[in-house]
């Protein structure tokens, strides 16, 4: 499922405005408690790279598709993003044809 460059554009806007909403939030609650600028500036910035990273991710995995081998006790996945159909079709085989069974 590929994204048109249009819809990535407020994808990634949402994401950015949603990280900045939670660390806002975060910020007002340290305020309210009177911690200094110095300490809150850091806690702040940490909560926004680490919100963006994880509604990144999970943007990653929502436009992406996984195949998995079917062996029974096997790992081994092949995600693919952006893939056409013939590409999913072909990364599907070679999941479930892959030479090694890393089992559990």
């Amino acid at each position: 499922m590929a994204q048109s460059p249009t819809r990535r554009r407020i994808t990634s806007a949402a994401l950015i405005v949603c990280a900045s909403a939670v660390a806002g939030a975060i910020a007002v609650r340290l305020q309210s408690y009177g911690v200094p600028f110095g300490l809150i500036t850091p806690c702040v910035l940490a909560v926004l790279s680490s919100a963006l990273w994880l509604l990144s991710r999970a943007e990653d995995a929502w436009s992406s598709t996984r195949h998995r081998c079917t062996a029974t006790g096997c790992t081994f996945e092949v995600r693919v993003q952006n893939g056409s159909a013939a590409d999913n079709r072909r990364w599907q085989e070679v999941a479930a044809a892959h030479p090694t069974h890393n089992a559990v």
